[in-house]
């Protein structure tokens, strides 16, 4: 009776887990994803993409907006002056009495439109500069590349997490199971007074203990579905369905390592992007240098003036000047050369770091490795380990019942199979993720 009563407990405490999220809002369709799909739905649906996207589209209109000093600047302007006391001009002739307050000059009223262009025909430094955009646009597409790997491995990882949590809730579920019934067979027992009371206590208490990591177990699923659904970037109150278990990926184990190129790290992301960073700095060095060259620039000017008293008619007339400007750069207190200095240094800076970058890399490829055959071992031994503990379970059950084992032969059995439950789970799970690890680091692109 009391197994029957925890049992009850225990549904209703997950019911009310389970049905707590729509008494917040309404109850949505649930959504089945297998990897490829959520990694799919991540790409079109994840913040983290959007941004990198909008990314590379800012760096295109910057690009165009560089370009867009090649063609020529034009401008309107318009001007109205009104003389509210006008200048006097004094003459003084010799023989002549001059006039001692002068006249007024000037009009009352100046209008003044004019149109005016300008742009530059020899500029080495604006040449050297165009020259970045293209890279400026590869060091964007990269960085996306680089945000784009970020997200599939944490969504893959995020994915076996749920695997892992689900796969343990199964294990803890079918302990308590096993438990509940060891449990109702003592009760039996006790009640026929084959069995001590203390022996039937312990068997209740290791029920609840029982009940209670099936819960725990249960909340560590929905926690890890709730991270894999921030990051594919859907309603966080959807339903979610995982297709597949940890040991579907096991079969497959073998050939997905022979398949990862571990000899190369030319697609390594961070690497690729110290490349680029590399040639915006040659670049840069080349925009200083064009510095020490001339500059040539035309400009025009076309305007229409009016200068009238109030009441007159108003007159325009026109007026255009064209020039050509010649600029020759000769002395700056030496900014210049302290200005390719710092470039050569910073340029000598990339190479260390991009050298560190490089052996830090590959030391994390050789660790993941190491990590990846290691967790093949315990695999196979964990998966022969979880059988020989199921089988165990099922005969110290038997040897029980009939009264040739005690209890805690019983219990023990039963805490050696959670054990090796959660250990081989936890071992596809550690191959997994080092996988996932691995080809992230090696820039590998999902198809």
């Amino acid at each position: 009776m009391i197994v029957i009563r925890i049992k009850r407990k225990i549904v209703l405490v997950t019911a009310i887990l389970c049905l707590l999220p729509n008494v917040l809002i309404k109850a949505q369709d649930t959504l089945t994803v297998s990897l490829s799909k959520a990694l799919e739905i991540a790409m079109s649906e994840s913040p983290t993409i959007k941004v990198a996207n909008k990314e590379i589209q800012r760096v295109d209109y910057s690009n165009k907006e560089k370009m867009a000093a090649l063609f020529p600047t034009i401008s309107a302007s318009g001007s109205y002056q009104r003389a509210l006391k006008k200048q006097r001009m004094f003459f003084s002739i010799p023989g002549m009495p001059s006039d001692p307050n002068g006249f007024e000059v000037g009009q009352d009223n100046t209008i003044n439109a004019g149109l005016s262009a300008s742009m530059p025909l020899i500029s080495p430094t604006l040449w050297a500069s165009l020259e970045m955009t293209e890279t400026d646009a590869k060091l964007a597409l990269e960085t996306a590349r680089s945000s784009k790997l970020s997200l599939v491995n944490q969504v893959t990882k995020a994915y076996y997490t749920i695997l892992l949590t689900q796969d343990q809730y199964s294990v803890f579920k079918r302990s308590y199971e096993n438990t509940a019934e060891n449990a109702r067979i003592i009760e039996n027992k006790y009640k026929q007074g084959t069995v001590s009371e203390f022996e039937w206590i312990r068997a209740d208490v290791q029920v609840k203990n029982a009940g209670s990591n099936v819960v725990s177990a249960e909340s560590a699923v929905n926690m890890s579905k709730l991270q894999l659904k921030m990051l594919m970037g859907v309603d966080m109150f959807i339903g979610l369905k995982i297709e597949g278990s940890l040991a579907d990926f096991e079969k497959n184990m073998y050939g997905d390592v022979l398949s990862i190129d571990t000899t190369s790290l030319k697609t390594n992301t961070d690497l690729n992007q110290f490349d680029i960073k590399s040639m915006q700095l040659n670049q840069a060095f080349k925009v200083q240098k064009a510095a020490w060259w001339p500059t040539l620039a035309a400009s025009f000017n076309y305007q229409y003036m009016s200068m009238t008293n109030d009441g007159a008619a108003l007159n325009f007339f026109p007026m255009s000047t064209a020039a050509v400007q010649l600029s020759i750069p000769i002395f700056q207190g030496g900014a210049r050369t302290y200005k390719e200095r710092q470039l050569k240094i910073q340029q000598g800076q990339l190479k260390d770091q991009r050298d560190n970058l490089r052996r830090s890399l590959e030391m994390q490829a050789i660790t993941y490795l190491d990590n990846i055959k290691k967790a093949m071992e315990k695999i196979e031994s964990n998966k022969e380990g979880l059988r020989q503990a199921e089988k165990a379970v099922s005969i110290s059950k038997k040897l029980y019942e009939v009264g040739s084992s005690t209890y805690l032969d019983l219990s023990n059995s039963e805490l050696a199979y959670i054990q090796a439950g959660l250990m081989y789970n936890q071992s596809i799970f550690d191959y997994l993720s080092a996988k996932a690890d691995l080809e992230k680091l090696l820039g590998k692109d999902t198809k």
